[in-house]
């Protein structure tokens, strides 16, 4: 009876630091003010997972990007929307959004209606200005 005390007084506290680590893994989405948070004043990089391809991009701390992929850049704009969701505007491509996770090595970016899913595995913060050259390699 003294060993099963134990362990669930040890369930007791493992609990919370499991439900801790399942949050940071990335399985719920990442709410508004998450989002501010920390994509704002960020370089990321990173791969298109349906292709493999790699991309980076930089988001200043008042919202603008400088996005690089497949050797060219666009210069835009993050916002973050009311119901959570990270809608980036280019003018070649318009505006697309992102429901975004946690993923145990950087952010997971799922298209809204459809289209790539875009894995961010190298995260730089701090941030304060996006420049071209910073963004290669």
């Amino acid at each position: 009876m003294k060993l099963f005390a134990s362990f669930m007084v040890c369930m007791a506290f493992l609990a919370p630091i499991a439900d801790a680590e399942q949050k940071r893994a990335g399985n719920e989405p990442l709410s508004v003010e998450e989002m501010q948070a920390e994509l704002f004043g960020i370089r990321m990089s990173g791969v298109v997972v349906q292709t493999g391809q790699p991309w980076n991009e930089c988001v200043e701390p008042g919202g603008r990007t400088l996005y690089e992929f497949g050797g060219g850049f666009s210069e835009g704009l993050l916002q973050i929307t009311e119901d959570g969701q990270a809608c980036f505007t280019y003018p070649e491509t318009g505006t697309s959004c992102f429901r975004g996770q946690r993923a145990p090595k950087g952010y997971m970016f799922y298209a809204v209606g459809g289209g790539g899913t875009f894995h961010a595995n190298k995260i730089e913060r701090g941030v304060k200005r996006c420049i071209a050259s910073d963004l290669i390699g």
